[in-house]
């Protein structure tokens, strides 16, 4: 019997995952585009943390200043893994054998584009989870019980719209007005050159008729388009993606219908991957890692696939407003 083994060597994981097609997640593909691979199970909290803002300058002869406020305190994050697996029978791999070596790889390349896309998509629900400010995801146990697993960034900004978009009246100068106030908050925090509007799926409505009203004498510009809403050069963009609670089954909006979210792109939110427990990975960081185990009784291979991701979020890079009632 050939060795399983062989398909699943890095290099053909490597291989495998280049010919896939790309996965496409919004809140990882836009806001969490900086990743990085830490070569550590933990991560400080004062590092991910840091606030830069605009400093005095010194005399020439003077000495320098610290770059942050933040006392000398470490805490440390230990992310925890995404874990999965699918089985293979003994009856399964008599088949494979049939097979030639290009359709024994491409067997082992579905096998793969499963456990990534269970990877990938819950990195997504926990990077979406982020934009709160507390990633709180369950946290299955070996009883089969669970826990939760719980990280705090702090809270966001938040600001109150002087007229509710769902409001008698509303004029698309008011939603304008709460978004340049959503703005000045977050650049009062040292962020804000960069921004991306968000909006649930009830907030998007209201905005879409309180556009579709404006006349084309407006002093405000205005415009629908397949990207958004455009108001004034600040562009909306709805937001109708959920992700599945694994406990629950409960789905839940990326952002709550009645919500908008301003999310600055300067702030620092980033993605981690911290090095697996894994000897087979060497311990290293890998954004996906999958290899097969042998098992004895039920006869056949486990094929595990695992990532170990932290999305990262600033809370002050983030400004939320509720636009409804």
């Amino acid at each position: 019997m050939f060795n399983l083994r062989t398909l699943f060597t890095r290099e053909a994981i490597v291989r495998q995952l280049k010919q896939l097609p790309v996965l496409k997640t919004p809140v990882m593909d836009v806001i969490f585009t900086d990743r990085q691979q830490k070569t550590s199970p933990i991560v400080g909290i004062e590092d991910i943390l840091s606030v830069v803002r605009a400093l005095p300058v010194v005399r020439r002869d003077s000495a320098s200043i610290p770059a942050t406020s933040q006392t000398r305190n470490y805490q440390f994050i230990e992310p925890l893994p995404v874990n999965a697996h699918v089985f293979a029978t003994a009856a399964d791999l008599n088949n494979l054998q049939v097979l030639d070596p290009a359709g024994k790889d491409m067997w082992a390349r579905e096998k793969n584009d499963f456990l990534r896309r269970a990877c990938r998509m819950t990195t997504e629900g926990i990077a979406a989870v982020s934009l709160s400010g507390t990633i709180t995801w369950p946290c299955q146990l070996q009883t089969g019980g669970f826990e939760n697993y719980t990280i705090t960034y702090g809270t966001p900004l938040s600001v109150v719209p002087t007229t509710l978009w769902s409001a008698a009246g509303v004029k698309v100068a008011d939603v304008f007005d709460l978004f340049q106030t959503m703005e000045e908050a977050l650049q009062d925090e040292g962020y804000g050159s960069t921004v991306e509007i968000w909006a649930g799926k009830t907030a998007y409505n209201l905005l879409f008729k309180i556009a579709e009203a404006v006349t084309s004498t407006a002093k405000i510009r205005v415009e629908i388009t397949d990207q958004g809403i455009n108001i004034g050069g600040y562009l909306v963009k709805r937001r109708s993606e959920r992700y599945r609670n694994p406990q629950t089954g409960v789905m839940t909006p990326t952002i709550a219908d009645k919500e908008i979210k301003m999310i600055a792109m300067d702030a620092g939110h980033k993605l981690i991957y911290c090095a697996l427990d894994d000897l087979d990975a060497n311990l290293q960081p890998l954004p996906f890692f999958s290899k097969p185990i042998k098992s004895e009784d039920p006869s056949g291979w486990k094929i595990v696939g695992e990532s170990k991701p932290l999305p990262v979020t600033n809370p002050k890079g983030i400004c939320g407003a509720t636009v409804s009632n």
